[in-house]
């Protein structure tokens, strides 16, 4: 197993706003681009960094362990999702959705600038190889490291070193998670234990970008209903996540912000 390599592990480069427990970076998406790529070019040390939604705050309502995960050092949550960004503005009044799969295109854009090298750890190998193809014709500068496509296994230590081997051997300046919630979050924060460099949870951007998944347009996803669009094109995977989800997530993060003030007066 590689070495662990340290380095930067704080959030203070983002303000933290409270949703359901969990804390999000206030951020826009120019500001967070431009935060990864000069880390990536800094290497001030791994971070896992995550876009998370509804469905990350309400699977960590009812799970300790993915809970434990999502608050602690060495991490950082930006919020994927209208939902999330709805509450943190009621905390705080400013705050703006960084979407994961936009942020993963302007980073690869960004590679014009600066000579990025990609990993790319998820998804079926013809998904890969389909991926690969679109960068060399959207992002011809951005340099891809490594792929893996990891077995479908369950989530357990093995896994978890096999996907750190991989990652260690070859050197990379961004490394890309596409595992899905949760099993994503949980990989990408073992890895970043022992490298230098971002790494980064973005979901179904990986098929966004292959276009093996259908993508909502842009009004779509500047709506506010881009969970909508998700539901309808794969129902039978995303319905308990859309629908239980989001109810699940209204309850817990409601609760959380009547109660802050209580909470307040208590410190």
């Amino acid at each position: 197993m590689p070495e662990w390599q340290g380095g930067s592990l704080d959030r203070s480069d983002f303000g933290l706003v409270d949703v359901g427990g969990i804390p999000f970076a206030v951020a826009d998406p120019q500001r967070t681009v431009g935060w990864i790529v000069d880390r990536a070019l800094s290497r001030r040390g791994g971070m896992n960094v995550r876009f998370a939604n509804a469905w990350n705050v309400a699977l960590a309502s009812e799970d300790p362990a993915y809970k434990r995960l999502l608050v602690q050092p060495g991490c950082l949550n930006f919020p994927d999702g209208t939902p999330v960004v709805w509450f943190m503005r009621a905390t705080q009044g400013a705050a703006r959705r960084v979407r994961g799969p936009s942020v993963f295109r302007e980073v690869l854009r960004d590679s014009s600038r600066e000579p990025l090298r990609h990993f790319l750890l998820g998804g079926s190998p013809r998904m890969l190889e389909a991926l690969q193809h679109r960068m060399a014709v959207e992002y011809p500068a951005a340099r891809v490291s490594g792929v893996f496509s990891p077995p479908f296994a369950p989530l357990d230590e093995a896994y978890i070193k096999t996907c750190i081997e991989e990652v260690g051997r070859v050197e990379s300046d961004i490394i890309w998670v596409g595992l899905g919630t949760p099993k994503q979050d949980f990989v990408g924060t073992e890895i970043a234990k022992f490298v230098s460099v971002p790494v980064l949870n973005v979901g179904a951007a990986f098929d966004f970008v292959a276009q093996t998944i259908p993508e909502a347009p842009r009004f779509v996803q500047n709506s506010g209903f881009e969970w909508l669009y998700r539901l309808l094109s794969e129902p039978r995977r995303l319905g308990r996540r859309y629908l239980y989800g989001n109810i699940r997530f209204l309850i817990v993060s409601t609760k959380h912000l009547l109660l802050r003030p209580l909470r307040s007066k208590g410190e």
